[in-house]
């Protein structure tokens, strides 16, 4: 499935706010341990120094998204191991009073970069993460014995624990949503491709065309460049289809299409108007030069059917947008003039009024 930019957008900027305030944390916790004569872990410092380069790196673009969420992810996740292995192993009291402390955080921390992930992929590593948490507490306890757990570290041990299998199923049942999310919004995109554009021939249908000529209107009134219509149908398609067969009149206009849409320029725009009716909107600066790429629609629909249908041609109506047109005058005119190339003996262009 796609990726969606906007959820990448809104990730990037909360690294961008979280990241250098983690590191004024990490300084600031850093700087109070030593001033108040306590031991000053260096994993903090260098803790806060790769909050800050990380940052840098992301706001300068030099590393992706997805790296920096990584190397977030992988930081949060060895604090907390190294945090519970000084708190269950290390003799001094400190370590543990740190662990108390510091802990929570550290789970809301992976929470926060893991959580917008939305993906199984967050959750095994989440997995991944608490398994190995609960290999250090177990080694604790089988070194421990009998004698248990120290009474100043039940408490936080406990919170801790319970605190992190919350975050397992936090992400477990976000993926599970954004998973039906991301499902529920490319069948919606789906749907309404398929009400907007012809099921046969994968162009515009015509309430979609209807839409483009309404802004086509609109942008006129508004002082831009109009657009000029040209209507087209396929000569003597019932023909075709009485003589041949339903399946090869869709052979014939795929083939049509195929042939209409490479030699329009990508700001051109095609539609199916209905039945083997077709409307092209283009953007030229003279009515001649409409009725020129007219004529080359008309050529290479020929030239590309010649081979294998020799009497599919295609008929072409110009019709220059008017001040005060509506929808249905402009094409009225449009088909009008259509049905002068049709009455003056078929497969050439007339230009309406």
């Amino acid at each position: 499935m796609e990726r969606d930019t906007r959820l990448d957008g809104l990730r990037r900027q909360f690294l961008l706010l979280t990241l250098p305030i983690a590191a004024v944390a990490g300084f600031s916790e850093w700087l109070l341990l030593r001033r108040n004569g306590e031991p000053a872990p260096p994993l903090l410092l260098v803790a806060a120094i790769a909050s800050l380069a990380l940052a840098l790196l992301l706001w300068r673009r030099r590393r992706s998204l997805r790296f920096v969420e990584a190397a977030v992810a992988t930081g949060v996740a060895a604090a907390l191991f190294v945090l519970l292995y000084n708190a269950l192993f290390a003799p001094e009291d400190v370590a543990a009073g740190r662990f108390a402390r510091l802990a929570p955080w550290g789970s809301v921390s992976l929470a926060a970069v893991l959580l917008p992930l939305g993906s199984h992929r967050a959750t095994w590593a989440a997995s991944g993460i608490y398994t190995g948490l609960l290999v250090i507490g177990a080694a604790y306890l089988v070194r421990t014995g009998q004698s248990g757990v120290r009474p100043a570290l039940l408490e936080p041990l406990i919170q801790f624990y319970l605190s992190n299998a919350v975050l397992l199923c936090l992400l477990y049942s976000w993926a599970e949503m954004r998973k039906q999310y991301d499902r529920t919004r490319h069948l919606a995109r789906s749907m309404a491709d398929l009400a907007h554009t012809d099921p046969l021939l994968g162009i515009p249908n015509r309430r979609q065309m209807q839409a483009y000529i309404q802004r086509e209107i609109r942008e006129a009134e508004e002082g831009m460049e109009p657009a000029t219509m040209i209507m087209f149908d396929v000569d003597r398609f019932k023909q075709v289809n009485d003589t041949y067969g339903h399946e090869t009149g869709d052979l014939v206009l795929r083939a049509v299409t195929a042939a209409v849409r490479q030699t329009l320029r990508s700001t051109d725009r095609v539609g199916r108007w209905g039945g083997d009716e077709f409307i092209v909107l283009v953007h030229v600066s003279e009515l001649s030069q409409a009725y020129q790429l007219a004529q080359r629609l008309g050529d290479a629909v020929h030239q590309k059917l010649s081979d294998r249908f020799l009497q599919v041609t295609i008929s072409l109506g110009v019709a220059p947008y008017h001040p005060g047109d509506t929808v249905a005058s402009w094409v009225r005119r449009a088909d009008q003039a259509l049905l002068g190339a049709k009455e003056s003996g078929r497969n050439r262009v007339v230009v309406g009024s």
